[in-house]
């Protein structure tokens, strides 16, 4: 990048959203369960599908961007169960998000929902990021 020279050009925020497992939300029977995970309804980003008869084990991170022009208070989940005769709601729970950037919170959230509950495992990481570009120097 001869003749240029970069700079920051505004900062990002992003939720890290690390989707653990579940307690207590199965009943034995084999399904197939997604996470969905938002903090904005707009926006959701879901989960890989696991399958599994026991409590499901998910491992994974979602990313989440937030407007830091309109900083959101809350993170909403719904775990969905499925298997050969469709998709069924789970359950769904809400937590704080964290205030601090850079350190990771975990958290059982309880899911409420029309049969079963249970709680759902997860860590928050709130990271702050610069966007470079670069000028002519």
């Amino acid at each position: 990048m001869r003749g240029k020279k970069k700079i920051i050009t505004g900062e990002d925020v992003k939720l890290l959203v690390n989707i653990i497992g579940t307690i207590g939300v199965t009943n034995g029977r084999p399904y197939q369960y997604k996470v969905e995970a938002w903090t904005n309804e707009n926006e959701k980003h879901e989960t890989k599908v696991v399958a599994t008869e026991g409590d499901p084990e998910f491992d994974e991170e979602l990313q989440l961007f937030q407007d830091q022009n309109f900083p959101l208070e809350s993170l909403y989940v719904d775990v969905f169960k499925t298997n050969s005769t469709g998709t069924y709601f789970v359950g769904r729970g809400v937590t704080l998000l964290p205030t601090v950037k850079g350190v990771d919170f975990y958290r059982e959230v309880n899911l409420s929902g029309p049969e079963e509950t249970g709680f759902l495992q997860l860590s928050l990481t709130l990271m702050e990021f610069e966007i470079l570009g670069y000028v002519p120097s």
